[in-house]
This record gives structure tokens, C-alpha cells and sequence, in this order.
């Protein structure tokens, strides 16, 4: 295993290796929101359908920013939106704590979001940008996402364990917030002092795909395609990922640690799914690596419907984590990699209002779902998505993603 990590991170590039290490702060503070955050809500008095429409408008607040936060990068350079928006971020979650209406939840909703705005339209092209060539790409985005899921692992496990410890006076979850706004302020700030400036990107990072003939067509056909898989990847997010908690919850009645020890438990397996996506690659190559993970994400999801005792959906729950894990994780690296350097920002902001929109619909779906105290249905409905989600896939990114690595290859 040394030898194999060794293999991986030896050789990257500083930038890299400075942006990897800093990422166990975001996703400490991420694991720590997403265990806590829905159940503060539910302890306020809200209910189901209240949480999906402002995880909802979280979801439209990102996705209407987007592409003016891709025109402010230009002015403003991808390393300062990275950390603006991991500040704004942290203000955001500390006012969670503070907030006891609706109407102030989702104003700490609207900053936080603003601020995840920034995150996402700017952390993959940056760590892309301190990449030399192609293959660090691949590399730095498999061992990002890997650091990521990792320590939202153990946030997700402090976020079971500290509401004891700290206590609150509105809810038992207040000062843990301040806790996950702590690590995303600290976080920002490494970011600032240790990544090296931004907006001169290696001259090898240009050669993504061979030149497009000019016209509007030909440059915004292929992005807006990708746009279409993205908006796939956050209706698949957004129909389970943000309601697992209450899920578990409430469909075999657990309490807050056990719940956060098996979502704790998830992260690692999201962590050795994100570090097999390479080696996937390689061995099975794009085409049936996309076909093995949408037809076992679909089966697990279709399972994971099916009325199972507890011990039996939380190893599938596990396993499907993984799965979904390493799925967005490949979609999200080709999309970018099959995207040329010049157009990464433009294609930032119309992916992230892609995966918003999606996110914003599925979410709101569910809350609606789970309002009725059905847990089973949005697995049969992720079920069906994946089933489509591939014709898709094959019908419009797979043909990009086949002359990319025809090109590469003359």
C-alpha cells in the first residue's frame, strides 16, 4: 500500500500536493454539515418538506451564480475565488447555528451557497492548472477527491459524537456548527498562504483535445453536451445523498452516533473508490468502466429499495456509496479533461448551474417524498435514473470523450 501511495503522490507537483493536504479541512467541515445540518432543522420544528426547499434554494442560489462567478474568476483569479468562497462558506454554516426561523435558515443558506458557488467554479480547473500533463490531472483529481471523501468520513463521525460534548442552547447540534465553520475558515486561509498564484497555466494543460473548427456551434455544442451528463450526475445526487441521515433515521430508528458511524464508515469507502478510479481506467478503459459503474449503481440503488433488515441495507448502503462515489468522481474528471484549458471557466459555471439544477429538483422531490414517510422510493427512483442516465451517456458524452482519446493518440 506505501508502495502503491508512494507511486501515486511521490511525484506531483507542489501546487498539487499543497492543494491535496488542505482539502482534509473542507471535507472535516463538509462531513460535520452533512450529518448535523437536517437534523438542527427537524429539531427546530421543521419538517421534511420545509428541509427540501431550502436545500432546494441552496441548489438554485448556485446554480443562477455560476456563470457570473466564471466572469469574476477572470478578474479575480481562480486561487482567490477558491478561498473567497471557502470564507463565505464558513459564515454561512456559523450563521446555521445562530438561525431559529425558516426565513433565517435560508438566508445562511443563501451565503452559504454563494460561497459553495465559488468553491466549485474554481477548485478543479485550479488544481488542473498547477498540473503539467494530462496523466497529473487524473491523478491530482482521483487523489482531491479521495482526501475529500476521507475526512468527510471523520467529520461525519465528529458531527455524531461532538453534539454531545458541545451542546447548544436553541438545539444539541448549535456549537458544532461553529466547529465546521471553523475548519472551512482555517482551511481558506492555508489555501491563501500556501498555494502558489494562479493564472498562468502550464503550456501542456492547453492540449486537451485536439482544435475545433470555429463557430459558436462547435465550441459550445460539446460543453453544453457535457452540461446534459452533469445535470444526470445532480439529479443522482440530489434524489439520495442529501437525505441518507433522515433515511436511516427514521426508516429503522437509530440515534445520531450510529448513524454517524455507518456514514463515517461510508467515507472510507468513498476514499478507496476514488483511488481505484485510475487503475480502472487503465485496466478496462473509459467504455466499460462507464458501463460497470452505471449498471452497479443502478442495481444497488434498486436493491436498497426492496424492504431489507437494517445489517443488510447498511452493507449495501456502503457499497453503493462507493459505487456512486467512484461514478461522479469519473464523470466529473472526463468532463473537465475533455474540455480545453481556454474554455474550463465557462464550462465551470454551465456545469455547476447543470448539477444545481438537477440537485434542486431531485431534492425537492425527495423532501416531498419523505414527507409522506416513504424511505424506499427515492432508491426505485435513483434506480430508473441510472438506467437512463447511461443511454444518455452513451448517446451524447461518450462519442467526445472516444475521438478525445482518438486525437491523443495520433
Amino acid at each position: 500500500m506505501r508502495e502503491y501511495w508512494r507511486n501515486w503522490a511521490g511525484d506531483l507537483s507542489p501546487g498539487v500536493r499543497r492543494f491535496i493536504a488542505t482539502e482534509s479541512l473542507f471535507g472535516i467541515g463538509a462531513g460535520i454539515l452533512a450529518l448535523i445540518l437536517n437534523l438542527h432543522l427537524l429539531e427546530l420544528g421543521m419538517n421534511e418538506e420545509q428541509i427540501g426547499q431550502i436545500t432546494s434554494l441552496g441548489a438554485i442560489v448556485t446554480g443562477l451564480l455560476s456563470v457570473p462567478a466564471g466572469l469574476l474568476i477572470r478578474f479575480v483569479g481562480r486561487k482567490a475565488m477558491l478561498v473567497i468562497g471557502m470564507l463565505l462558506t464558513g459564515a454561512g454554516i456559523a450563521g446555521f447555528g445562530l438561525a431559529t426561523s425558516p426565513a433565517a435558515v435560508a438566508a445562511c443558506q443563501f451565503v452559504y451557497s454563494v460561497g459553495l458557488t465559488g468553491i466549485v467554479t474554481s477548485e478543479i480547473q485550479l488544481i488542473f492548472e498547477y498540473c503539467p500533463d494530462k496523466k497529473e490531472e487524473r491523478r491530482a483529481y482521483a487523489l482531491l477527491f479521495g482526501m475529500f471523501t476521507f475526512f468527510v468520513g471523520v467529520g461525519t463521525l465528529l458531527g455524531g459524537v461532538l453534539p454531545s460534548w458541545l451542546g447548544g442552547y436553541t438545539t444539541a447540534y448549535q456549537y458544532t456548527f461553529f466547529a465546521a465553520a471553523a475548519c472551512y475558515a482555517l482551511g481558506g486561509g492555508l489555501r491563501g498562504l500556501l498555494l502558489p498564484p494562479s493564472g498562468k497555466a502550464p503550456a501542456a494543460a492547453a492540449k486537451v483535445i485536439p482544435e475545433q473548427p470555429s463557430g459558436r456551434r462547435a465550441k459550445y455544442g460539446p460543453i453544453l453536451v457535457l452540461c446534459a451528463v452533469i445535470f444526470l450526475s445532480g439529479v443522482l445526487f440530489g434524489l439520495l445523498n442529501p437525505y441518507l441521515n433522515v433515511i436511516v433515521k427514521y426508516r429503522f430508528g437509530w440515534h445520531d452516533e450510529a448513524i454517524s458511524i455507518l456514514l463515517t464508515l461510508s467515507g472510507f469507502f468513498l476514499f478507496a473508490g476514488s483511488l481505484l478510479v485510475p487503475s480502472m481506467l487503465e485496466k478496462a478503459g473509459i467504455r466499460k468502466s462507464f458501463v460497470l459503474l452505471f449498471a452497479a449503481n443502478a442495481l444497488f440503488a434498486f436493491l436498497l429499495a426492496l424492504a431489507v433488515p437494517a445489517p443488510v441495507f447498511s452493507v449495501l448502503l456502503l457499497l453503493r456509496g462507493g459505487l456512486f462515489s467512484m461514478l461522479s468522481n469519473l464523470l466529473d474528471s472526463e468532463a473537465m479533461s475533455a474540455v480545453r484549458e481556454e474554455d474550463r471557466n465557462l464550462f465551470a459555471g454551465w456545469r455547476t448551474i447543470a448539477r444545481s439544477a438537477g440537485n434542486a429538483l431531485a431534492s425537492y422531490a425527495t423532501g416531498w417524498i419523505l414527507a409522506a414517510s416513504d424511505y424506499r422510493l427515492p432508491f426505485l427512483l435513483a434506480g430508473i435514473a441510472f438506467v437512463l442516465g447511461y443511454v444518455l451517456y452513451l448517446r451524447t458524452m461518450e462519442p467526445i470523450l472516444v475521438r478525445r482519446e482518438a486525437a491523443r493518440r495520433t
